[in-house]
């Protein structure tokens, strides 16, 4: 009896275990997988970052030589790459992931060199980084990695007048097709106003959208806005591309809240000279002198 209670075990086991392994998800043959696809795509950063150091402009044709460099230290063909490309760009879940790690592997990279976490350091003594949440952030093409939107409540440090600064670093990583990144800031104010600022970027760089509130001095009650990628559009059926790789690095946010003093009071008029002075005394007349 125990014999036949430890067979029918064993099989249950096994059964269950093949059941397991036929429902967990499986690459089709020949693509990467996702720990393959951080490994090249982190040799891509780091070669980009060191190639961006030369002090000449690279061209289109240095860019592919760079890339094909990467692939050939991995032993991929540019055919294989972009098989792996294809897929992970239709399956937007597992590709965002991807980045997740990679955003984390290159961070702690910056770390281990000796750089800083977080870019724009040094502010002023009247300047503090009030934005909430992760610094970097990554944006693809596909619904709803697009899009990363953002709600700030000030806290009680916000005077009237005071400023403030988005400000952000951008990298673009794109096989081909039009880069373009909006950046969204909408104010309140205390009176229910409201000032809206956009930028949109289409290359690598730093972008910057400042509020100037020094003038109309008014409360900041409210910051809200978005980040994002604009949709490239296939020619012939108008829909979003889902087979090229397009993205865009957004790291290093900051939200700068800019402390201003008010303008001074305005400075006494200066009395008028060609009043007469009510309390002097009366000029008295000087008698003639006499005559001879």
């Amino acid at each position: 009896m125990k014999r036949l209670f430890h067979t029918l075990t064993i099989c249950t086991l096994t059964a269950l275990l093949s059941i397991m392994t036929s429902c967990a998800p499986s690459l089709p043959d020949g693509v990467l997988s996702s720990k393959e696809m951080e490994d090249v795509l982190f040799d891509f950063h780091v070669a980009q970052a060191l190639y961006e150091t030369r002090e000449f402009y690279s061209t289109e044709s240095d860019i592919m030589a760079l890339r094909a460099n990467v692939l050939k230290k991995h032993g991929l063909t540019q055919q294989e790459w972009d098989y792996s490309i294809s897929y992970y760009c239709q399956h937007a879940d597992e590709l965002h992931k991807i980045y997740i790690n990679l955003a984390d592997r290159v961070e702690r990279n910056v770390i281990a060199l000796g750089g800083k976490s977080e870019g724009m350091q040094g502010e002023e003594a009247d300047t503090a980084n009030v934005w909430k949440g992760g610094s970097d952030i990554l944006l693809m093409q596909q619904p709803p990695y697009n899009v990363w939107s953002y709600d700030i409540t000030p806290d009680s440090t916000f005077q009237d007048g005071d400023n403030i600064s988005l400000q952000c670093d951008t990298k673009f990583i794109f096989q081909d097709g039009y880069k373009s990144l909006s950046i969204i800031m909408v104010v309140t104010f205390s009176n229910d106003s409201i000032s809206t600022m956009t930028t949109t970027l289409n290359h690598d760089g730093h972008g910057i959208i400042t509020l100037n509130n020094e003038k109309d001095r008014l409360h900041i009650k409210n910051i809200k806005g978005f980040f994002m990628l604009s949709k490239n559009l296939d020619a012939v059926t108008t829909k979003p591309t889902s087979t090229t790789l397009r993205l865009v690095s957004v790291r290093n946010i900051k939200l700068l809240h800019l402390h201003t003093n008010p303008p001074p009071p305005p400075a006494p008029e200066p009395a008028d000279s060609t009043k007469t002075d009510s309390v002097a005394p009366p000029q008295q007349e000087i008698p003639p002198s006499p005559q001879n």
